[in-house]
């Protein structure tokens, strides 16, 4: 099961490069006025990236997390996030960032990712071990706390010469927090009672 997840993480990873490479610039990503009439743009957006280097480092990203949380992510787990997740991302950019009129970019799918793993990991691990994931948790919180703009402004940061959209962090942090704790329920309702 292990390979299989992973073979689909390095085969997501190859798509997002490839679709870089192949892919007219600006044909699948979120465009805010053609976010419902062009609806496959929800989805895509987040597969196709602003450069080679973007496309590269999210692809890595992914494959990474995939192997960070391999025993805590079902394979099945992995593919809703990376299917609902995009599409979450793009309404919340439709609805509370009016102002976010194009993006393309998995950093916020891979933050739903990380965060899901987290809260996961929290559910399956007890005692002492636990304060691990409780620090990734906490560790990844502060992170995208601290890079979110809390004022009227809407900042596109330049790392590594890849534009960040750090609202994107916050919103997949959220979705994937909800993943992560709907999956830990979805868990302990499997288990069978312990006498």
């Amino acid at each position: 099961m292990r390979l299989a997840a992973t073979s689909g993480l390095y085969a997501v990873a190859v798509a997002v490069v490839a679709a870089e490479i192949f892919l007219p610039a600006g044909v699948l990503e979120y465009r805010r006025a053609l976010a419902f009439p062009e609806p496959w743009r929800l989805l895509t957006a987040h597969f196709v990236h602003l450069s080679f280097l973007h496309a590269c480092l999210n692809g890595v990203a992914l494959v990474l997390l995939g192997h960070l949380f391999a025993d805590r992510l079902r394979p099945r787990d992995m593919a809703g996030i990376l299917a609902v997740a995009p599409i979450l991302l793009s309404l919340a950019f439709w609805l509370a960032l009016p102002e976010l009129q194009w993006y393309r970019g998995l950093s916020g799918v891979l933050h739903a990712i990380y965060f899901a793993g987290c809260v996961a990991w929290i559910g399956q691990t007890a005692g002492r071990a636990r304060w691990l994931p409780i620090a990734a948790l906490v560790g990844g919180t502060a992170k995208v706390l601290v890079e979110q703009p809390w004022d009227a402004s809407f900042p596109v940061h330049e790392v590594l010469r890849v534009a960040v959209v750090p609202q994107a962090h916050l919103i997949g942090a959220v979705v994937g927090t909800a993943a992560g704790l709907v999956l830990r329920q979805r868990r302990q309702q499997e288990e069978p009672a312990q006498p």
